[in-house]
């Protein structure tokens, strides 16, 4: 999937997309299921009554997901889970960093001459630069280097912007009204996300 910057005719900035563990679901044992004996395995949580509704919120990081295990600990067993939801990577066709504004400024007008659609890099490390495109893979934009290249464009390159990350949703399969109270002890913990109905 390939994400193509705006066509921008006045070289403002435009903003990232954004759109960063375990590899198993994570669930947590009820008291009586911790009290059960250090020799013994503990079994499975109990499944949660149906005919709730399923609440989900995320993505979370590796921290995020440690503050809601804390925050959930005392939730009843079987009704929370956290999903194991891997960011990917992503790759960007980056020209940069240029020396100074009146550099930035100069190829930003050599690229509207050859219709080359751009946006600012939007990244600390990679400022003063520009945006040629936004890739899923980096095959996707090596190729898509190879197009422009076609347009003229030959001092761009392939970097990495994000790197690949573990990642975790909040699941929550069957919140019932008797449970709906008790949420309000993961507020917190979701840090400014909210629950929404599972897609």
């Amino acid at each position: 999937q390939i994400t193509r910057p705006k066509n921008n005719k006045t070289g403002a900035d435009a903003g990232n997309t954004t759109s960063p563990g375990s590899t198993q679901a994570t669930t947590v044992a009820s008291p009586a299921q911790a009290a059960s004996g250090s020799n013994t395995v503990a079994s499975a949580p109990s499944t949660p009554t149906t005919g709730g509704e399923c609440l989900m919120a995320g993505v979370f990081d590796e921290r995020q997901a440690e503050t809601l295990r804390s925050a959930a600990a005392n939730m009843p067993a079987g009704s929370w889970v956290l999903e194991p939801t891997p960011q990917p990577g992503r790759w960007m066709i980056y020209m940069g960093r240029f020396a100074d504004q009146e550099a930035l400024e100069k190829k930003q007008a050599e690229l509207r001459v050859r219709k080359v659609n751009f946006d600012r890099a939007n990244n600390p490390a990679l400022e003063p630069g520009l945006s040629l495109g936004r890739f899923a893979s980096e095959e996707t934009a090596q190729r898509e280097l190879a197009n422009l290249a076609t347009q003229g464009v030959r001092t761009a390159r392939v970097v990495q912007e994000r790197a690949e990350s573990p990642g975790f949703t909040l699941r929550l399969p069957a919140v019932t009204d008797a449970m709906k109270p008790q949420l309000g002890t993961l507020r917190t913990a979701l840090g400014g996300k909210t629950l929404k109905t599972c897609s």
